[in-house]
């Protein structure tokens, strides 16, 4: 691969770049400023003005070299050039720009671009502890940023429209199954995510709990009392005059987890697209409880009394096979409710009010 036109003295400087066998394009930064960066954005354009977007949102220090990677490349036999704008942050100043191009055995692969349907975060899975779920063969992806909703959702209704979009401030889509958020990602041209996508995209640590978000678990509020916007269509389940549910990324910061998807604690349990049988070590067996150590194919490896490590996250079993596994907790679940979180207790074609999704892509 080679690479021209990349201001080499200031700004960040594109030390040298490859691309994986997963088709992943690895690019080594170097920052030239005085202070240091935040690299916002990695746009790659080709010929025809084709783009493929990464929203990395890293900082890199004074002087260092970091590694950041993009998915929207896919090797080809023939030699071609694609122009790379990185867009970063520093010193008060937002939205600065180094661009060059690069050359090699590649072309641009616009169906592995940044993809609609409202927001999503990137997620590189090299930046993932490995001590909570192995990312060894799992290539990068998107997540969406906001738990789905319909299309058509708004601040005060869950709208009819079947696309699922990720949008702030408006009615989680719910009471859908499994089996129909699995349809209903792919026919968007997503994926749900696997449990253990799902765990890579909270980039918590095992710990840590700067790692941990809060979230709605007690009735529109986290474990500090923080709050909200109330979702009106949701229930009153303790009856103090207030829904329990809240709108998507309503929440205050500390609801977003360090790379900015909203809500992976509490509000409304979420699939993925992970079904297990009582054979899987994920499946205990009818036993529940506190999450006392963890597996790092990304599901708790025992259970006992509660561990400040995993913030006091609770697993839910099943006595039956053929269960779909679900995340995060919900919003009447307290404590019990988090990243580490998990319950096995509904089949794939359970549909339930407390119950919605998010759409992965990669």
């Amino acid at each position: 691969m080679d690479s021209s036109g990349f201001d080499a003295v200031s700004g960040v400087a594109f030390v040298d770049g490859g691309l994986t066998s997963d088709n992943t394009f690895q690019m080594r930064l170097r920052n030239q400023e005085a202070e240091e960066m935040t690299v916002e954005k990695i746009t790659l354009t080709n010929e025809a003005g084709n783009k493929v977007v990464a929203r990395p949102g890293k900082t890199l220090p004074v002087g260092e070299e970091k590694t950041f990677n993009t998915i929207g490349l896919t090797e080809t036999g023939g030699q071609n050039s694609v122009n790379v704008e990185i867009t970063y942050d520093t010193g008060g100043l937002n939205n600065l720009a180094v661009n060059g191009s690069i050359t090699g055995a590649f072309s641009l692969d616009t169906e592995r671009a940044e993809p609609g349907n409202g927001e999503w975060e990137f997620v590189d899975v090299s930046e993932v502890n490995q001590s909570t779920v192995d990312t060894s063969e799992m290539s990068d992806f998107y997540i969406m940023k906001y738990e789905a909703s319909r299309s058509d959702a708004n601040s005060t209704d869950a709208g009819s429209e079947s696309t699922p979009v990720s949008q702030q401030g408006v009615v989680p889509w719910v009471q859908i199954s499994q089996n129909e958020a699995i349809d209903k990602c792919q026919q968007a041209g997503f994926n749900l995510p696997s449990n253990r996508q799902w765990q890579a995209a909270t980039m918590a640590e095992i710990g840590n709990s700067s790692t941990q978000p809060l979230g709605n678990t007690n009735n529109n509020e986290d474990s500090n009392g923080d709050q909200g916007t109330i979702d009106p269509t949701s229930h009153d389940w303790n009856s103090d005059g207030e829904n329990d549910r809240t709108l998507t990324g309503s929440g205050p910061d500390t609801w977003a987890n360090t790379i900015g998807v909203h809500d992976l604690n509490g509000n409304v349990w979420e699939w993925t697209r992970t079904v297990v049988d009582q054979s899987h070590p994920m499946h205990k067996g009818g036993s529940n409880g506190q999450v006392s150590s963890w597996n790092n194919n990304g599901y708790p490896e025992t259970l006992g009394s509660s561990n400040s490590d995993f913030g006091g996250d609770y697993y839910w079993s099943s006595s039956d096979d053929n269960r779909a596994v679900q995340r995060g907790g919900g919003a009447r679940n307290g404590a019990r409710a988090g990243v580490f979180s998990l319950t096995l207790h509904n089949a794939p074609s359970r549909s339930l009010r407390y119950i919605g999704f998010r759409c992965s892509f990669s």
